[in-house]
């Protein structure tokens, strides 16, 4: 069947953002975009594999038999300096994209899904509202210092979701609390959102903050499929993310966290200082980090090299003896994203904490002095 459509340049160019920002560049072959017909509009989807993005495109009253896909690339190329209006038209297994005298022609695939996987848009059921702002905030704490092969532990429960993420020895937790659904009075409150313990890929949650941070729209609503696995995310568009089961109980992070008492200070600054100076051997440099007479020192050693150095500590509450090791990069990374000018740093039980005066956020690793 043929098919004619005009869409305006800007809302294709806005959709192709978005998908770019979905698919990511770690893995080429996933950057697709898949074109489908369902309610009367045309969407596009863009996966990287675990998350996907459903974007409306413009009213469709035809239908498209099997979904296709097209490069995203080609397409983006093409369409980042055209202006009003697009016509795409769908004929013979060839998309042709016409604006005032330029054509861009693409030979179109069907999508290669299983058999029995049917793609369509999912249904937005209203789920829990979050600010998007404080939700990205913490979800980019959560993953900041992670690597491909990572994972991102969540939590709902009793109007929280929680956080956990950990690599190479260091934990991170946080929390957003369930906010009032300003924009849509009629959703649900936390009491009618079952409780969920999941885990998702670190390199879609980096995807999702991206695609997020373009969203125009303050607030963010999660929903949670047990049937699917999957969460449902509605910012005015919608997305899916795949989840697996976490691996531990979040309860020994909790209990180091509300157990927390703060006995040193130092500045946030001055640490990152000294973290990015120890950078002797890259992003694979190993820091001994540890508490000395009124001060932390930072030590890094590669090879014959080695780096030490220190800063005060500022109001010592009492004496306490500490010493950790982790990668570098990696707890930069975090102390960039922790939010206050100040770390208050303690010890619970065999573990040393780093968190701002709000105790909002927790690195923890394992305290070495007493082991």
């Amino acid at each position: 069947m043929n098919y004619i459509v005009d869409v305006e340049a800007e809302v294709l160019k806005t959709v192709i953002k978005k998908a770019d920002k979905v698919c990511g560049t770690l893995e080429p072959s996933m950057r697709k975009l898949v074109f489908l017909s369902e309610d009367e509009r045309l969407y596009i989807i863009a996966s990287d594999g675990c998350l996907n993005g459903y974007f409306p495109v413009c009213s469709f009253y035809s239908k498209i038999s099997v979904p296709f896909e097209i490069p995203l690339d080609v397409v983006r190329h093409f369409v980042s300096e055209l202006t009003g209006k697009i016509s795409l038209h769908f004929q013979d297994g060839v998309l042709s994209l016409k604006s005032q005298n330029e054509t861009l022609r693409l030979r179109i695939s069907p999508l290669q899904k299983d058999r029995e996987e049917k793609i369509y848009v999912p249904v937005n059921a209203q789920g829990t509202a979050f600010s998007k702002r404080k939700l990205l905030a913490e979800l980019d704490f959560a993953s900041s210092f992670l690597e491909e092969g990572s994972y991102v532990d969540l939590y709902f429960i009793r109007n929280t979701l929680e956080m956990i993420s950990q690599h190479y020895g260091l934990v991170a937790y946080s929390q957003v609390e369930v906010e009032k659904n300003s924009e849509d009075p009629g959703a649900k409150n936390e009491q009618d959102i079952n409780n969920f313990s999941i885990r998702i890929p670190y390199v879609s949650a980096r995807h999702l903050i991206k695609v997020l941070e373009i969203e125009e729209t303050n607030q963010v609503q999660i929903s949670f499929d047990p049937i699917t696995n999957k969460i449902l995310i509605f910012s005015g568009d919608i997305f899916t993310l795949c989840t697996d089961v976490p691996d531990e109980s979040p309860d020994l992070v909790r209990n180091l966290c509300s157990r927390f008492e703060p006995r040193i200070r130092i500045l946030s600054s001055l640490l990152q200082r000294l973290l990015r100076r120890s950078l002797i051997a890259g992003r694979f440099s190993d820091v001994e980090i540890y508490s000395r007479h009124g001060e932390l020192v930072v030590v890094s050693q590669h090879g014959a090299v080695a780096y030490k150095a220190s800063i005060p500590v500022q109001n010592e509450m009492q004496v306490v003896e500490f010493s950790f090791q982790t990668k570098a990069y990696m707890l930069r990374s975090a102390i960039n994203r922790i939010g206050s000018q100040y770390i208050n740093i303690g010890t619970v039980s065999e573990y040393v904490l780093l968190t701002p005066p709000s105790l909002s956020r927790f690195l923890i690793v394992r305290n070495q002095r007493i082991q």
